[in-house]
């Protein structure tokens, strides 16, 4: 009977050692003087989560491998709507990806990719390309997120291939 109990608890810890590197750690902001701001908007009535990923190119695979993902934001409830503001550092390609659950079982994953550059701003609403903003901008869950990216889309950002993230089977992500 000990012995069962062992290979329980020694079977859970296993489990919960290889959940530690597929689950996002809570961001904590680039403290670095070359910051670049990221704004993203977590509608109203939103049920999801909102992930900060980096990532790096594997010319092996010819693909982005995830090196680090983040939890910005999470509503197991409808969220009243917010923007969460965060510090990133430059030149690192970033995704901003939403897993919203729908309703209906029906789950939509979107992802929004950029790389920053230094001190500047940037702007995401879930499912749009990052744009940048100007430094005086600052917006708020009642800003109309079409209206931004209407009247700032000119602006320069730098994009990478989010479509074109590695694939790995669960045991071997970590």
């Amino acid at each position: 009977m000990k012995l069962n109990k062992t290979v329980i608890v020694a079977v859970i810890s296993l489990g919960l050692t290889g959940c530690a590197n597929v689950l996002p750690l809570d961001y904590k902001d680039y403290t670095g003087s070359d910051a670049a701001t990221l704004y993203v908007l977590n509608r109203e009535g939103n049920v999801g989560t909102i992930y900060l990923g980096s990532y790096t190119f594997n010319s092996k695979d010819n693909c982005y491998d995830m090196s680090d993902r983040y939890e910005l934001d999470s509503n197991i409830f409808q969220a009243k709507g917010n923007v969460v503001v965060s510090k990133i550092k430059p030149n690192v390609l970033y995704s901003v990806s939403q897993i919203k659950n729908e309703g209906g079982g029906y789950i939509r994953n979107s992802h929004s990719s950029l790389i920053p550059e230094a001190g500047k701003y940037y702007y995401i609403a879930s499912g749009s390309k990052a744009i940048q903003v100007p430094a005086n901008f600052t917006p708020n869950a009642s800003v109309n997120s079409d209206d931004v990216i209407k009247n700032h889309a000119k602006n320069p950002v730098k994009y990478w291939n989010v479509k074109n993230i590695c694939t790995r089977p669960f045991w071997k992500i970590g």
